[in-house]
This record gives structure tokens, C-alpha cells and sequence, in this order.
């Protein structure tokens, strides 16, 4: 038996915050357990949150900064958690914060700079895991089905609602639709981060004619594997969304059901039958969202999963840790069947810290 120290961190799509989680990931001949330690979520400040949602359409130069900026305030923050905690890693896994996601066109990028962000610890950092993947034909995500496979065994359905929303089964994985980073921008009309409790929508009414029109939009006839950046959501979806003139309670009871519906027909196409399903992210506390998709999902006789906050709330941050222990182990760590790409790959670049460090390899 053996037994890892790792910090994950989760930066999302909607740029809501950055969640640590620190775990001990404990291996057993070919299974593994986790145990959590401590974990916290930080919002991101306005200023921070202006510059990432503008970051795309700036000069190389802005770009090139932000990175380096963007890995300082990262490191600052990991450093005052390991400190505050009093932990003691054995490495760090960040995700970094998605700027550009173009599969199709053979490239992806998530800032935060790994030479910077491990100048702020003691011990090796894992970053950039999505690259290697679309360098081998992948759509570079989703990445955490290798994760749910060996944490979560007890389960075969995944639903998260983040900023994305998506769903692994048996393997297989993809994005079904945007999720919070469209609800959450809808409801910044009201001057909120975000709808407590879908309380908004649920006092809205469903615009037909716009639901008919997101749900014709391309992407969905496509076959998995497949993935969306923030670049699609901005256009075509919002565009799309733009056309129509509607109260914001309105535009926001459309987006809810056409989330729920998009996740519905996906799971039908995947026959999950009577399948009790995991569904984690922030959007689990929506609980008008989650009304909507069970009515959606009914038909098949599926259920929800019992669990725990930290699992909703802190499951992508655990996966990415556990990531970063496979790059560090020198194992694979991606799944090609998800991905898409033509062999699974040991994703994740290996930064080192300054003052050496103490390997988990002995």
C-alpha cells in the first residue's frame, strides 16, 4: 500500500473561483482510494474575472502577461493554503484557466504559468494537461472519466454542471451543453453572481421559439467524442440568444430547459436505463435545474446519486490532483475512448521547484 500527498486546482469555465482540494490518494495493488484532507473554494475578484473573460481577444503580448500574472496570483493563493492548513504535499496539479479551446483546429490553452506557479512552492507541480492529448488527434477533454473510474468505482453515470455541462458513462464522455457560464451571465442583469436556487428562472416563462433555435444549433447533431470552449458559447449560442428580445427571468427559464432537455436526449441516445446517476458541480445546487432534468431524465427510470458537499463542489479539483499523480508515476492518464484520441497519453508537464524537493518516487 502506498499513499500520496496532492493538492488539486480547479479553475472552471464560468470563472467563478478556484477550488483547492487536498487529498491522499492511496493505492492497493490496481485500485485506488482517496482520502480528503482539507479543501477551499476562493472566488475570483471582479478585476480577475473582467480579465480572463476578455483575455481571448487581446494582444500576445496581454496574453504572454496574463499567464505570468495569472500563475503569481494562483501561487500566492495555493502558498496561503498549504500554509494556512498546515499541509505538506507531496506535489501540486493545477488545470489553469482555459483561454482558448479549438480542438478542431488542433490547439487548446489554459494560463497560469508552471515555471511561475512553482516558484510559490516546495514540491513538483503538474500543469498543461490538455495538450498532448489534442496533439494526438483528442478533443484534449473531457479528462476527468479517468479519474471517476478509479475514485468513484461504485458508479458508471456522471453528470457535472459546471460551467459545461457534461456526462460520462462506461467510458464514454463529452460535453452535452453549456451550463453556469451561460446562467450565470444571464443573471448578472439582476447584479448577481448567480441564481440561488434557480429562483429566477422558475419565476420566468420558456420562449419557444429561442428553445427550438438553441436546440437546432450544429454542435448537437454531432456524434461524441466531442468538447466546447467558451468560444462556442459566446458564438454561436449567445448570438443566437441575442436575436430574441426577451426579460431576462425569460431568457433564463429558456437556457434551463434547454440544458435539461440537451441532457435528457443524451442520455437517451446512451440508453442509461434505470441508472442512478452522480451529479456534482455548482449546478447541483441549482435546484430548478435539477427539477427540469429530472423531469427530462425520467423516462429512462434513472435516479440521483446520494453524496456530499465535497464531492458536488470539489470533485474536478480531486481528479486533476489525481491526474498529476499519474504524470508524476510516468502512467497514462487520459482515457482514448473519451478523448478521442488515437492512444491514451500521459498528459501534464512536470515543473520543479527551486530549492529541490523531496520526490514521491524515493
Amino acid at each position: 500500500m502506498k499513499k500520496y500527498r496532492g493538492i488539486g486546482v480547479m479553475t472552471g469555465t464560468s470563472m467563478d473561483g478556484i477550488d483547492l482540494a487536498c487529498c491522499d490518494f492511496v493505492s492497493k495493488g490496481k485500485s485506488w482510494r482517496f482520502e480528503v484532507v482539507a479543501v477551499e473554494s476562493l472566488p475570483l475578484d471582479d478585476i480577475w474575472r473582467a480579465r480572463l473573460a476578455n483575455l481571448g481577444s487581446q494582444s500576445a503580448e496581454v496574453y504572454a502577461k496574463t499567464d505570468v500574472y495569472f500563475a503569481h496570483y494562483l501561487g500566492k493563493h495555493i502558498q496561503g493554503f498549504i500554509e494556512g492548513k498546515g499541509l505538506n504535499p507531496d506535489f501540486v496539479a493545477s488545470h489553469g484557466q482555459t483561454i482558448f479551446h479549438r480542438p478542431e483546429k488542433n490547439y487548446t490553452a489554459q494560463i497560469g504559468d508552471g515555471e511561475t506557479l512553482v516558484s510559490y512552492l516546495s514540491c513538483p507541480l503538474v500543469s498543461n494537461f490538455r495538450n498532448k492529448n489534442v496533439a494526438k488527434g483528442g478533443e484534449g477533454a473531457p479528462l476527468v472519466p479517468f479519474g471517476e473510474q478509479y475514485l468513484w468505482p461504485e458508479h458508471q453515470l456522471f453528470l457535472n454542471l459546471g460551467g459545461i455541462a457534461n456526462i460520462s458513462w462506461k467510458q464514454r464522455a463529452f460535453d452535452v451543453s453549456p451550463c453556469n457560464l451561460v446562467l450565470n451571465q444571464l443573471v448578472a442583469a439582476y447584479g448577481m453572481a448567480y441564481d440561488e436556487g434557480g429562483e429566477i428562472a422558475a419565476s420566468g416563462d420558456v420562449h419557444p421559439e429561442l428553445l427550438q433555435a438553441l436546440n437546432s444549433l450544429p454542435y448537437y447533431r454531432r456524434k461524441p467524442p466531442k468538447s466546447l470552449g467558451a468560444e462556442w458559447v459566446y458564438d454561436p449560442f449567445f448570438k443566437t440568444l441575442g436575436a430574441f428580445e426577451l426579460q431576462p427571468q425569460d431568457a433564463l427559464r429558456t437556457a434551463v430547459e434547454h440544458i435539461a432537455q440537451q441532457i435528457g436526449l443524451a442520455l437517451q441516445r446512451l440508453n442509461t436505463t434505470g441508472q442512478q446517476m452522480l451529479v456534482t458541480g455548482g449546478g447541483r445546487h441549482n435546484a430548478f435545474l435539477m427539477e427540469r432534468i429530472s423531469e427530462c431524465i425520467s423516462p429512462l427510470g434513472g435516479s440521483f446519486a446520494a453524496t456530499d458537499d465535497e464531492t458536488i463542489d470539489f470533485k474536478e479539483a480531486i481528479i486533476f490532483g489525481f491526474l498529476g499523480l499519474f504524470t508524476l508515476l510516468g502512467k497514462p492518464n487520459t482515457l482514448a475512448a473519451a478523448t478521442g484520441s488515437s492512444e491514451a497519453v500521459l498528459g501534464g508537464s512536470i515543473h520543479l521547484p527551486a530549492q529541490g524537493f523531496r520526490s514521491i518516487l524515493g
